[in-house]
């Protein structure tokens, strides 16, 4: 079980960075974007851009947790939980998960997939400092130190990495909130509702939750055709011309069943490993968004230094959660004494 438990935690950590590298590589998303991070106006198109990306990302991820939930006969519990007390308790997780978690890392991936997989992968550490400010959680010797070198390792990135500094901020908040949701969001879908079905409720409220900033921007800007015209422009990279434009849809399907697949296999891990080790291997995508880029048909490239920091952030986040694993052993123990 053990066994099964750490391939499909990998594996949750591969498909992630596998979903970075399809979606913000090989799909040039922003091609027809009037957004940039310069201007008021500017900021708050790349907003409803990302908004916009976001909706049919996660609407495709849905529709992939649909099909596995039918194949194992969980249609049933899904909406019975769906509009119920449990259900409105995943609300927060949502938020966190989606407007404060995969709108900033689409825009940092964007920019950089290595940067942005390297920031958030933090999430751990910002969860750690949470629980410590908000419940007065211990830390421990070990966590400090995982969280410094964790630091250690995006100061090293940012010496090495020329992309614009507003990146590196951008790309520190789905840490915050991935970080955030680690500490509310679990405990809220701690009860016995099957992990994809919980998955597939917290994607739908981000959708709702999307949705609805989605309107209230586009009431701001007053440019309503700037829908349409926004995903008529989405095409394949130049780098990837050979896949041709009439598969871009297709490919972004791909790869949102990608990522979709990640969440599903993440949980699963976590059923047979807890949550612990589970999220080392989960996060191991901070390692596989460069290697995997710089592999055929990717051919990216990626200067070592920055493969460097990403070694440095692993190791230090693992730490983290390895001193978590610690300290929720010893309070155990003196439960039981």
């Amino acid at each position: 079980m053990k066994k099964i438990g750490n391939i499909y935690g990998l594996l949750s950590g591969i498909t992630w960075a596998l979903y970075t590298i399809i979606l913000y590589t090989l799909l040039n998303l922003y091609k027809n974007s009037k957004g940039d991070l310069l201007t008021k106006e500017g900021i708050i198109f790349i907003l409803l851009t990302t908004i916009l990306i976001s909706i049919v990302d996660m609407s495709f991820s849905v529709i992939f947790e649909l099909m596995v939930l039918k194949k194992y006969s969980l249609i049933k519990e899904l909406k019975k939980v769906l509009f119920s007390k449990q259900g409105f308790g995943i609300i927060p997780a949502a938020i966190l998960a989606g407007p404060f978690g995969l709108l900033p890392y689409a825009i940092a991936s964007s920019e950089s997939a290595s940067v942005a997989g390297a920031l958030s992968s933090l999430y751990p550490v910002i969860g750690a400092i949470a629980t410590f400010l908000i419940f007065k959680e211990k830390l421990g010797k070990i966590k400090i130190l995982g969280g410094l070198i964790s630091i250690l390792g995006v100061v090293y990135i940012n010496q090495f990495e020329f992309v614009n500094p507003i990146i590196y901020i951008i790309a520190l908040i789905p840490a915050f909130g991935w970080g955030l949701e680690a500490v509310f969001g679990y405990k809220l879908m701690k009860n016995d509702v099957n992990p994809i079905v919980t998955i597939t409720i917290r994607h739908i409220y981000s959708i709702l939750i999307l949705i609805l900033s989605l309107l209230v921007i586009l009431f701001i800007v007053k440019d309503y055709s700037y829908v349409l015209d926004f995903y008529r422009g989405i095409e394949i990279s130049s780098n990837f011309n050979f896949i041709g434009n009439s598969l871009t849809w297709i490919v972004f399907l791909v790869g949102s069943f990608v990522g979709g697949s990640s969440y599903i296999l993440w949980y699963v891990s976590m059923n047979y490993l807890s949550v612990a080790p589970a999220m080392i291997l989960n996060i191991s995508y901070v390692l596989w968004i460069p290697i995997i880029s710089m592999l055929p048909p990717f051919n990216q490239k990626i200067d070592h230094t920055t493969l460097i920091g990403c070694i440095i952030i692993f190791i230090g986040t693992s730490i983290v959660i390895l001193g978590d694993l610690k300290l929720n052993k010893v309070e155990k123990r003196g439960e039981i004494q």
